[in-house]
């Protein structure tokens, strides 16, 4: 019956999923616990209350969500900006929410509380580019903390390709299987002359125009079968460029004005804004004076002026619109604006001219755009980050496009290679160091993609492994806190929060589930002087009616949704609390735990006067140990019988706990201590316990009150008895 002293030192492996609860084979597990709730590891290794929540502000909309997204000028200037349904608001960094004339700042988007949570964005100096499928690409300019524009992106030059045309008009067919002698009939007006030789494709099916016959008949062989004999308007397209020759009326030289003259009819009044691809050089066409003649403007210069045979020259029209769809993601890499993702090139990624970001002209020079179509299953991309390569992230690939040894991305170099095949989900990836954690395609698994000098690729291991549980539900939102400790907040598919404390210096990485009366539903976070500061979006019930609320991670609250205030003179009577009208509210009064307080008319009432209260909803902080193993004279001590004598826990500036519902004495005697609140305490508390278990010696240590706790080490003396 050997008496043991063992020691607990530090909580770097977080809270340890049931699955793993075996494994006393792994360092892991001696660093880790059975649950920490509302707890936070630091990288020290001691693990401490979770920060409370401040009240900041009402949501745009207590009906519809919204999201937090972090709009970073400098190191001393940020915001959080709340996009909800059809609205934008300001919240700055350290500030609080933006007012104008009393109210709050606000502007108009496009985009419904369903599309905002499908934004991706790239942060640019002073502005910011919004990409989301189904619309034009945004960008966001700040004039002033009350002074914001949000506008399409205004591109000098989009991405252009053969896209060929679609007609707002039906098309039957006499047939859609394989073969001969089709006939292709249009609801109006659609085909010309030119029109011979090219594609007909409309889903699966392709067919290949042999005659022409009117503008609403043509002749035609399906080499691949259609789904039906109806194609729908809009939704056909005519491929490839007019087959006839266009023949330039001078060598046209970058701003000259030209026109480009068909030998058959060709040119449609829709082709207006489109390019023109001949003699080396491009052509903007201004205007359609014929079918058989067009005006242009000269962008690129032509190396001759001789005509240009049918498919020796290319009619191509911007591969982004409502037809073709929008980027999807979206990054800065390089000096250069990149967009991926559309409905018609899902694995498309397209880059600006360097230096330029609004200009997407392609060429073969290293400062050109660039368009670059990634290989294998069209998964379409979901994010673009740049994190010393540019990574492209899909549902079932992780991606890397570089130029080469030291060399950056150019139209004729780009070296893409498919790293890991994990695939991602919505959430946007975040960087912390010189990783990039993103969420496995499932939505449970955080993974983070870095470089390894060893096998010169790119790993991306899994960071739940030993905290599935938590991530279970899964992540729909994720932000990093830098400073003051290195934790990446989860907002989770259930409602809760997870954080996880990184360093990978010191082995540190400690998952802890958070939970809140309420729902929490979107989180970010911005620098604020020397700290980051973190706001989240949470769901609550008050008063039978179900609300919104902005609030800030606040390590001085000991509560969520809290307020603080002050009254020299004193006084029992505090408002303030309208936002948790009908709530029990967690009161601490100059210090001093008050219990639990109704609200009433958005009032509470102290049994005495007060200096100075913070009030809000309780949260209880909760660390349970894992059961300890030692090796015996009879071997584990797993499932031997266990009685701990004894319990011992280091703390740090901390004021009242329990161990297994024990409360640890706190107070000190002294001179000058009567009716103040016992002060922060550093150093060894314990109580004693009696009783012998199997299997099992549980240690739950917990803070049933709004006061400070920071564990550093647990001893437990103890019995085994096999």
């Amino acid at each position: 019956m050997p008496r043991l002293d063992s020691i607990q030192t530090n909580f770097t492996a977080g809270e340890i999923s049931p699955k793993v609860r075996g494994r006393t084979d792994i360092a892991r597990y001696q660093n880790g616990a059975e649950a920490m709730d509302n707890m936070v590891v630091d990288i020290y290794g001691g693990a401490a209350r979770a920060p409370g929540t401040e009240y900041v502000a009402p949501n745009a909309s207590s009906v519809n969500p919204s999201r937090l997204i972090p709009f970073v000028l400098n190191r001393d200037t940020a915001y959080h900006l709340e996009f909800g349904f059809g609205v934008m608001r300001v919240f700055k960094a350290g500030a609080g929410q933006v007012l104008s004339a009393g109210v709050p700042y606000e502007i108009g988007t496009p985009y419904t509380a369903e599309q905002v949570a499908d934004l991706r964005w790239a942060q640019a100096p002073n502005a910011m580019f919004f990409a989301h499928p189904a619309f034009p690409m945004q960008m966001l300019r700040r004039l002033a903390d009350d002074s914001w524009v949000l506008s399409a992106v205004p591109f000098t030059v989009l991405p252009f390709a053969e896209t060929g045309a679609r007609f707002n008009t039906a098309l039957t067919l006499s047939a859609a299987t394989v073969g001969t002698g089709r006939t292709i009939t249009a609801g109006s007006a659609a085909f010309m002359a030119s029109d011979v030789g090219r594609r007909i494709t409309y889903e699966t099916g392709i067919a290949i125009i042999t005659a022409f016959g009117s503008s609403t008949s043509v002749t035609a062989e399906i080499t691949s079968q259609f789904p039906s004999t109806s194609l729908p308007a809009l939704q056909w397209v005519l491929e490839d460029s007019p087959q006839t020759t266009c023949t330039p009326s001078v060598k046209g030289t970058v701003g000259l004005a030209i026109t480009l003259t068909l030998t058959a009819d060709g040119w449609r009044a829709e082709d207006v804004g489109k390019y023109v691809g001949i003699n080396r050089g491009l052509v903007l066409i201004t205007g359609v004076s014929s079918a058989t003649v067009a005006t242009g403007v000269v962008k690129a210069d032509m190396d001759a002026d001789t005509a240009a045979e049918a498919s020796a020259w290319t009619l191509q029209g911007p591969v982004w619109g409502a037809n073709e769809g929008y980027p999807t993601a979206v990054t800065i890499n390089q000096q250069r604006l990149v967009a991926a993702g559309t409905t018609r090139y899902p694995n498309g990624v397209w880059g600006s001219r360097s230096g330029e970001y609004f200009d997407f002209s392609q060429g073969v020079n290293d400062a050109d755009g660039f368009f670059y179509a990634l290989d294998g299953e069209s998964n379409g991309i979901e994010h673009l980050a740049s994190v010393r390569a540019l990574i492209a992230l899909t549902p079932g690939t992780e991606w890397t496009m570089v130029g080469g040894v030291e060399k950056p991305l150019t139209p004729t170099n780009v070296n893409a290679k498919d790293q890991t095949v994990y695939g991602c989900s919505n959430p946007r990836p975040v960087r912390v160091g010189d990783e990039l954690l993103f969420v496995q395609r499932a939505g449970r698994k955080v993974r983070a993609m870095s470089y390894q000098a060893a096998s010169d690729a790119y790993s991306a291991p899994n960071l739940t492994t030993l905290a599935e549980h938590i991530t279970e539900s899964g992540v729909v939102e994720m932000a990093y806190q830098q400073e003051p400790g290195s934790v990446l907040w989860c907002v989770l598919a259930n409602g809760k929060l997870a954080a996880m404390t990184i360093d990978r210096d010191e082995g540190v990485i400690a998952w802890t589930p958070h939970d809140t009366d309420g729902f929490y539903e979107s989180i970010s976070a911005a620098p604020a002087g020397s700290t980051d500061e973190v706001l989240v979006v949470v769901r609550r019930v008050i008063d039978g009616n179900t609300v919104r609320y902005v609030e800030r991670l606040n390590p001085s609250y000991m509560v969520h949704s809290g307020i603080v205030g002050t009254n020299p003179s004193g006084a029992q009577v505090w408002g303030g609390l309208d936002h948790l009208e009908g709530k029990q509210v967690d009161v601490l009064a100059d210090g001093s735990p008050q219990g639990m307080i109704p609200v009433v008319a958005g009032q509470i009432t102290l049994p005495r006067l007060a200096n100075s209260i913070q009030a809000g909803l309780r949260v209880r902080p909760r660390v349970k140990l894992l059961r300890p193993e030692v090796q015996t004279q009879t071997g584990t001590a797993q499932n031997s019988q266990m009685r701990a004598h004894k319990l011992n826990v280091l703390v740090l500036n901390t004021i009242g706990a329990t161990i297994n519902g024990k409360e640890i004495q706190f107070r000190q005697f002294g001179a000058n201590i009567l009716d103040k609140p016992p002060e922060p305490f550093s150093g060894w508390k314990g109580v004693a316990e009696t009783g012998w278990q199997e299997g099992e010696m549980e240690v739950e240590i917990t803070q049933e009150q709004p006061l400070p706790f920071h564990v550093l080490a647990i001893v437990r003396h103890w019995t085994t008895n096999s």
